[in-house]
């Protein structure tokens, strides 16, 4: 075969592509116009009315202004926006309705319709037709129903395609892959392809889109029915847990836009980072969807149920004790037993009861002392809460308000996803699921493998799992880790005790640099990140300690390097950067370089084995353990 004729796939498509793009061009010109020329009708039925000296006049054309503002169509000419990338993937069928027979369809993040009313590109949550790219392979038979109609044929087309500033860059064609390369078009010249090449070839490290990277059983979970009561989703690190939980909303909010308004929806993330993560894609999958952490919202419920603007202390020597199981219990109890209208004096009332102070000191050590400062604060109304007591004033509000202003005070959410959520104290838990409205509608995500916080009691989140049971639970099980490379799992597994997880990734590094002392160990390191760096500008690499008096230390080692991000900064442009390893969960990188995992620092304890799995399980590409001191267990 010619070259010219090997190619002659990827010439075809790229008159698709032009003729889509002109398509689009000519549907925003007309509608542009439609918009313009209602625009100036309404203009001149306005000076006409403003002119009129006749009130039969004014109130004639009063209604057709009116009547006509109904069929504006700004309001129904819904403007196409990815036109730099208006699809990803073509589907073609032979269906075994001659009506039907060979048909193919572009799949898109956005649905576009031309101006002569032809759907050209199908939204991906269309599930219906987007099941054909996401359920089936090349040469499949499939039976579906669509529109209340049997369907069935064979699957007789599957690529997938990458188009970035309308210009197509790659097509994946059953066995064989076209690479854009230097300005000319290359046949399988490389067989894999991952989240991380995308993530390099952009520049651009933050949570990619992965529509087009979607497995079958990612797309299952997205695509339930299943509307009410809980969406409960386990899985292994890299298995997809967020990114199913992201793209279940925007189906939800694309097929019930009335229901999962933007506004009436929210993603709780387990911390800042993560927060930050997300919301960098978030905008495009979710709208303005509210992106935030337990905490920050929590204040801001607070505000709206009390009207009160809480800024919280930072330590409580009883963190651990208040996000006890137990204080949901002595909540209802201490509700049903006492009146206080003020939310603070209600809060220090409660800490004060006996019952109360004997599950906060259950040795009797420090009580009195205690008691005597609930006194003191509740004397001189006292706004000194700490980070711990915000779940427990937010669910005492909750408790004291019921079913009918608070929910209404929190916007009734008609979804809210909550993640890490193996993380989270009962009391934040339930005052999450609180803020939803009647048909309790939440995901959640949780990995027992992943959970770091020794204040949160390991049973709290089987308590809350049993406790949803009687709002009803839909458990999914997520068991590929697509992040990873098999050598990196292999460690992961051997970490936390439990069977390797199935991997669907590639080979990677795994390598181990062993000095003799701390000062070699940081030139070992500055080594391997100068070379990382330099072989590849544009990828990521994280060095991950467990201490943050180790963090500062090693930036001020690395000072220098091109590419190192500045100190404290957790951002994800390529380079380099120094985090510790309660910062890194939930986020990748390409490298990771896990800087001296000694025993000492990470024990034999179950958080720490569980942070260690956290930390190796974050590197997409290759992971790099340099020490100088005795392992941490699982590494050796």
């Amino acid at each position: 075969m010619s070259e010219e004729c090997q190619f002659d796939i990827v010439l075809q498509e790229q008159q698709r592509l032009s003729d889509i793009l002109t398509s689009i061009e000519e549907t925003a010109r007309q509608n542009r116009a439609k918009i313009a020329s209602h625009d100036a009708y309404m203009v001149e039925l306005g000076k006409e009315r403003l002119e009129s000296v006749s009130w039969r006049e004014k109130n004639s054309l009063t209604e057709k202004l009116i009547e006509n503002d109904k069929f504006d169509p700004a309001k129904y000419l819904t403007e196409f926006t990815m036109i730099d990338s208006p699809y990803f993937g073509i589907v073609g069928i032979n269906d075994s309705d001659r009506r039907i027979g060979a048909k193919e369809y572009l799949i898109g993040k956005q649905g576009f319709v031309s101006h002569d009313n032809k759907a050209l590109v199908v939204d991906w949550r269309k599930a219906p037709i987007s099941r054909f790219f996401y359920d089936y392979d090349l040469g499949d038979e499939y039976i579906e129903t669509i529109q209340g109609r049997e369907r069935e044929g064979v699957i007789t087309r599957r690529d997938t395609l990458e188009i970035a500033k309308r210009s197509l860059r790659r097509m994946e064609c059953g066995d064989d892959l076209y690479d854009l390369a230097g300005g000319k078009w290359v046949k399988n010249a490389k067989q894999f392809h991952s989240t991380t090449d995308t993530k390099v070839a952009n520049q651009d490290h933050r949570m990619v889109d992965i529509v087009s990277l979607i497995s079958p059983d990612q797309f299952h979970m997205i695509t339930s029915e299943a509307t009410d009561g809980c969406t409960l989703i386990t899985g292994g690190a890299g298995s997809g847990k967020t990114v199913v939980s992201l793209h279940r909303l925007s189906c939800l909010q694309f097929n019930d836009p009335e229901r999962f308004a933007p506004e009436r929806c929210m993603v709780l993330m387990f911390n800042k980072v993560l927060r930050n993560y997300v919301r960098q894609t978030s905008a495009d999958l979710l709208g303005n969807t509210r992106v935030d952490t337990f905490s920050a919202w929590a204040l801001g419920a607070i505000a709206s149920l009390t009207g009160k603007i809480i800024k919280p202390v930072v330590g409580d020597e009883l963190t651990a004790q208040k996000k006890s199981s137990q204080l949901s219990r002595l909540l209802t109890r201490y509700v049903g037993e006492v009146q206080e209208s003020d939310p603070l004096q209600d809060l220090w009332r409660f800490y004060g009861q006996p019952y109360v102070l004997e599950a906060l000191f259950a040795d009797g050590k420090g009580r009195e002392d205690y008691l005597a400062e609930l006194r003191r604060r509740y004397a001189v109304r006292s706004q000194a809460v700490s980070f711990a007591d915000l779940s427990v004033l937010l669910r005492l509000c909750q408790l004291r308000e019921k079913d009918g202003p608070v929910r209404e005070a929190l916007g009734w959410y008609a979804h809210i996803i909550v993640d890490e959520g193996q993380d989270l104290s009962l009391l934040e838990l339930e005052a999450i699921l609180a803020a939803t409205d009647k048909r309790n509608s939440i995901t959640l995500s949780a990995d027992s493998k992943q959970k770091i916080l020794s204040w949160v009691a390991e049973a709290d989140f089987d308590i809350f799992h049993q406790n949803l049971k009687e709002i009803g639970v839909n458990s999914q099980s997520l068991s590929v880790s697509y992040r990873c490379p098999q050598e990196i799992m292999a460690l992961a597994a051997r970490i936390s005790n439990r069977e390797i997880e199935q991997v669907g990734r590639h080979s990677g590094v795994l390598e181990y640099h062993q000095a003799a002392d701390e000062e070699n160990a940081l030139v070992l390191l500055r080594r391997l990140v100068e070379t990382l760096v330099s072989e590849d500008p544009h990828s990521l690499t994280a060095v991950i300690c467990k201490k943050k008096s180790d963090e500062k230390m090693l930036h001020k080692a690395l000072t220098g390097i091109n590419g190192l991000h500045a100190q404290g900064e957790l951002t994800f442009e390529p380079g380099a950067l120094v985090t510790i390893a309660h910062q890194v969960k939930g986020v990748e990188f390409a490298n990771v370089i896990l800087y001296d995992p000694n025993s000492r620092d990470f024990r034999k304890s179950a958080l720490d084995r569980n942070l260690l799995y956290v930390c190796v399980t974050r590197a997409c590409r290759r992971l790099d353990i340099v020490y100088w001191r005795e392992l941490a267990a699982g590494l050796a």
